[in-house]
């Protein structure tokens, strides 16, 4: 799917929650070193005070004598393997604890300098890893030099860091639903400006705004700047070619009605088949000018209550010839709005409604049905119908019903419900014929 397409708080819901996960990730990384350093800091500490108290054996300006296995009392020093460790060397001799049994220390191959203190690790007995304290410090008068060691097995350490990960784990999976959570309710607050938008564009449609305007937010109102300025545009082109299809039909004006006063001349000289021929062309250029004022008033905006356009148009056909002969009934429900300029209404069910009354037996009935968000206006004869094989071509340009038809009508019709986003749709009846206009039902306001 085209990333544009998708859903926008799909994406930023999906974003959020990897930006989450990367973010307890990296958190939970950070928070497992950070202990680590922590636990070897303490570490070093407790091994820094048991090699001092190993150095405090060596007081004074005595000579260095061998230590105890057990420094401050720890019994684990007399222990084998027992983790815990010290190693002492002087006099090219080298002391152990109990603890280390017939093993050494891996220490490093020169001792620290006098005075300092080294930290690393190694491998010790029984498989161990340690890690190892080890410094060198000068004794007796003579400043002889003494490598004390101490060490201390890595399982406990290992141990506490897996201990504090299985802690970790939890609290962050709740803490990651949590923080989800909240980016859920973050997003839909977001998205409740797109609702307010999608209700002004709504609103807009149904005819109750005649523009966006600017009370959105700030993220949006460049959108709505240029939907607004795209529907200017559109207004003054669609001024534009009212005023010029106006000019037009006032410009032909005059040289029709002449053309209809030589006609008659025509007549009365008894050259009617001139006169007819002259009344022929006429018709037709008649036709497409009315064609074009019609298209050409197509599209403006508006809401139209059906039911007094509807009763407009019954009153004028039934002044009608026709109309004193045919029966015309409606069926409108009140208070129903639909969203369509009212004359492209008029111009739309007058057409269809004319037809109807030109091929109607007996009558001719209007319905407006609502359905939902749409309403279909429906127009019934009991005429004879269409045949099948033109159903599909009644509504093209220049195409009668019968020929008495200037071709204008339905194709008309056709554009006018196109133009409001409706459906328009032809069916025989048995007998009769009805014309079905589907519009978006407008809201009250």
């Amino acid at each position: 799917m085209n990333a544009s397409r998708g859903s926008i708080r799909l994406r930023l819901s999906i974003g959020a929650i990897l930006a989450i996960a990367l973010a307890l990730l990296l958190a939970g990384l950070a928070l497992s070193v950070m202990f680590n350093r922590q636990v070897t800091r303490l570490t070093y500490q407790e091994l820094d005070a048991k090699s001092l108290a190993l150095v405090a054996g060596f007081e004074g300006d005595q000579p260095a004598a061998a230590p105890h296995d057990q420094i401050g009392g720890d019994l684990r020093y007399l222990q084998p393997y027992s983790g815990l460790y010290w190693q002492i060397e002087m006099d090219g001799r080298s002391y152990r604890s109990q603890s280390l049994w017939d093993t050494v220390l891996p220490l490093a191959a020169a001792a620290p300098a006098g005075g300092k203190v080294a930290l690393y690790g190694g491998d010790g007995p029984d498989s161990q890893r340690l890690l190892i304290l080890d410094r060198s410090i000068l004794v007796g008068a003579d400043a002889h030099p003494v490598r004390i060691a101490v060490a201390v097995s890595r399982a406990q350490l290992d141990e506490a860091q897996k201990l504090f990960a299985r802690d970790l784990v939890p609290a962050l999976l709740v803490l990651g639903v949590l923080l989800t959570l909240a980016s859920v309710v973050q997003v839909a607050i977001g998205m409740r400006a797109f609702a307010h938008v999608h209700r002004k564009v709504s609103a807009l449609q149904d005819g109750q705004l005649a523009r966006l305007g600017q009370d959105l937010p700030l993220e949006v109102r460049p959108l709505a700047a240029a939907i607004d300025e795209l529907m200017d545009d559109r207004d003054q082109r669609i001024e534009r070619a009212r005023h010029r299809a106006a000019d037009l039909a006032h410009t032909l004006k005059t040289p029709l009605q002449a053309l209809r006063g030589e006609t008659s001349r025509l007549r009365q000289s008894g050259q009617l088949e001139a006169a007819d021929s002259i009344d022929q062309i006429a018709d037709a250029v008649r036709s497409s000018v009315d064609r074009e004022l019609g298209r050409a008033r197509i599209g403006a905006e508006g809401q139209a209550d059906p039911a007094e356009v509807i009763a407009k148009i019954v009153a004028v056909l039934k002044r009608t010839a026709r109309g004193e002969d045919i029966a015309i009934g409606t069926e409108i429900p009140p208070e129903l709005r639909v969203r369509i300029d009212p004359y492209d209404l008029t111009e739309a069910i007058g057409s269809v409604a004319e037809n109807a009354l030109r091929h109607a037996r007996a009558k001719v009935i209007i319905r407006a049905m609502p359905q939902g968000r749409r309403v279909k206006l429906i127009v019934e004869d009991d005429g004879p119908g269409v045949p099948p094989e033109k159903l599909d071509q009644v509504t093209r340009r220049g195409s009668y019903l019968d020929t008495g038809g200037t071709g204008v009508g339905l194709s008309l019709t056709k554009d006018i419900v196109h133009a409001a986003d409706g459906d328009l749709t032809l069916e025989n009846l048995t007998p009769g014929f009805r014309v079905t206009l589907t519009l978006w039902r407008a809201t009250s306001g």
